[in-house]
């Protein structure tokens, strides 16, 4: 059941506690932090798949942990591995070179970093170290974890407080051995009293401990983190293991509900930008376990978890742009980041790994930090393209459509199903996305600025901002007004990989105030190299239905014809019916404090006085 809930939540933060202490004396040094009012929004399982249910005992986490560190990552094994590659791999070589590099301008730079940024500097300079046996890299590395450690707290939500525990975590267990004991005190009761105290208090019931229930981005990061930080302590001494053996536990229960959302197909609920947070950090978490434990009781295992980044693969527009919605940042060509390669090993996928490498090479870009922590090499060898057409079944479905693969200026759509109460999501159910010629033509425009009075408040103040709003959207709008903000969708119809593919969303319950019945079809003919999108309205109240599509393109009007122009290439989008329907154009710009939206338009379709059945059909074609 779709609920929101507003939550003014308290959260217990520790001072600074002397190992030994008395769990009274600890109690009585607490420093109560308000968290600013946050809204929690409690989404439904996933209708493909019930969660797995993981129950494990402290035994099984505390009879496991390898004794050494590291013990998560750079591990001896992996070093060595690394090292036997090395002498004859040209490609690790240069990714190597890459990461020392990048390893040297963390040693010289005086940026000033949180936590959360400082992630990638931590592995960095952790494989340098072990790398080379600078102590340069470790240096810096541990200056920054003692400045860390003795803050009074990490953050009043819990996600900084993940942020910060995955950092000075991942950094204590790579530089253990390098520490002298009082800074290895000093980082592990930091660890414990600003990230391990409140994780425990959120497992036992604190409010701020919401993330535990969630199926988003918050449930794999803090999750992850919590799992890190308490294997990164768990040591001879049984005040230590304590905490991975509380841990552990609870948080790989409370992962499943996340990772159940990648069921059935690999789509992500809340858009390719945080899938990419959620998933390289969920990674981050099943490669600590199965290193320090030799297991991640099963949540890798999870269906379609080794399809996800295939979903990440389609969403790639023809001339490299990564596709997305909900709070996304659009328009930037997708990088390399690794996960691909942790994918494709962890599932003997050699496509995914191949797909990493080229990416990297023709993105001229050096290598990420994951694409050595995961390093697998590439293997020569001939694969069948990939279907131009995909259909990802989940929480929050998507299919995308192209002429053929490996064309820059392809044409490509995708389109979106789900529910409007998703975390992030937008009031988008049925938008879409089309490039041609190299260019997007449709777009979305993302987020708003997360700082907006209310943004996240789902229940009503979140729509009434232009972005997450429908009016916004390239989807169908009747009246003006925004979808039903309790709305869901399915596909109701799917023929993909076909000379002509088309398919159908039930969007009813978003028009359910104005219309009986709704559906949205998507087709696309492949060798006219045209797109149909038809909307089809059963019961219609007497209305005003509209179709929309925003673009940055230039626009010129010929009554049922309208032509695109961007960079001297043009496309035509024309109204097939209602016999006398004409265009509009309409301005996207805003005012601050919102996004302005400079030079983005909205091409209409207008139909008033509307009743019964109707149809908008349009067509867009080269």
């Amino acid at each position: 059941m779709k609920k929101i809930i507003l939550v003014s939540l308290i959260v217990c933060v520790s001072t600074l506690l002397a190992v030994g202490q008395t769990d009274s004396a600890r109690q009585k040094k607490i420093e109560l932090i308000k968290y600013e009012k946050i809204y929690v929004i409690k989404t439904p399982e996933n209708p493909y798949k019930k969660t797995p249910l993981i129950q494990i005992s402290s035994s099984d986490v505390l009879l496991k942990i390898k004794k050494e560190h590291p013990r998560m990552f750079v591990t001896n094994d992996r070093i060595h591995e690394l090292k036997k590659q090395f002498s004859s791999d040209k490609v690790l070589q240069k990714y190597v070179k890459d990461i020392l590099t990048e390893a040297e301008k963390i040693y010289k730079s005086t940026e000033k970093k949180d936590e959360k940024k400082f992630l990638t500097d931590m592995l960095v300079l952790g494989f340098a170290y072990r790398w080379t046996d600078d102590s340069r890299f470790a240096e810096k590395a541990t200056n920054f974890m003692l400045e860390s450690s003795t803050k009074s707290y990490w953050g009043v939500e819990f996600l900084p407080i993940a942020d910060a525990a995955l950092t000075i975590g991942i950094g204590y267990d790579i530089f253990y051995n390098y520490f002298d004991a009082d800074t290895r005190n000093t980082i592990r009761v930091g660890i414990v009293k600003n990230g391990l105290y409140p994780g425990i208090a959120a497992y036992d019931g604190a409010p701020f401990g919401w993330f535990k229930d969630v199926r988003h981005n918050w449930n794999i990061v803090c999750n992850s983190a919590l799992i890190i930080s308490s294997l990164a302590i768990a040591e001879e001494d049984v005040t230590f293991n304590y905490f991975a053996g509380k841990i552990v536990p609870e948080a790989v229960k409370s992962m499943a509900t996340a990772f159940n959302e990648y069921a059935l197909d690999g789509a992500y609920p809340e858009g390719t930008g945080y899938w990419g947070y959620a998933t390289s950090v969920g990674i981050l978490g099943l490669e600590a376990m199965q290193n320090a434990l030799n297991t991640d009781f099963g949540l890798s295992k999870f269906e379609g978890f080794d399809k996800t980044y295939y979903f990440r693969w389609h969403l790639i527009a023809p001339n490299g742009i990564g596709s997305t919605y909900a709070d996304c940042t659009p328009g930037y060509p997708v990088r390399p980041e690794g996960i691909a390669l942790w994918l494709g090993g962890q599932f003997n996928d050699q496509r995914l790994v191949n797909f990493e490498h080229d990416l990297l090479s023709s993105s001229k870009r050096a290598a990420t930090i994951y694409d050595v922590l995961f390093f697998q090499p590439k293997i020569s060898t001939t694969f069948e393209l990939l279907p131009t057409d995909a259909y990802f079944k989940g929480p929050v479905e998507v299919a995308t459509m192209r002429t053929e693969w490996n064309n820059p200026n392809a044409v490509y759509v995708n389109i979106k199903a789900g529910y409007n109460q998703v975390n992030h999501g937008h009031l988008d159910l049925g938008r879409f996305e089309y490039y041609a010629l190299g260019e997007c033509w449709f777009f979305e425009l993302g987020k708003e600025e997360y700082s907006l009075a209310d943004y996240f408040d789902m229940h009503g103040q979140r729509w009434k901002y232009f972005r997450a709003g429908s009016l916004s959207h390239n989807v169908p709008v009747i009246n003006e007004m925004n979808q039903n903000m309790y709305a869901t969708s399915k596909f109701s119809e799917v023929k993909i990989n076909q000379s002509v593919s088309s398919v159908k969303i039930d969007l009813s319950e978003a028009y359910k105030d104005y219309a009986t019945a709704m559906f949205r079809t998507l087709t696309m003919d492949k060798l006219a190299q045209k797109v149909l999108i038809t909307d089809d309205y059963s019961g219609l109240k007497k209305s005003t239905v509209s179709w929309r599509g925003l673009t940055d393109a230039k626009i010129k009007l010929d009554g049922k014809i309208a032509v695109l122009e961007k960079k001297g290439k043009t496309i035509q989008v024309k109204i097939l019916s209602p016999a006398n329907a004409r265009f509009s154009v309409q301005s996207a710009e805003q005012k601050l404090p919102l996004k302005e939206n400079k030079g983005f338009n909205i091409l209409k379709v207008e139909v008033p006085n509307q009743t019964g059945d109707v149809q908008i059909k349009m067509e867009i074609a080269l």
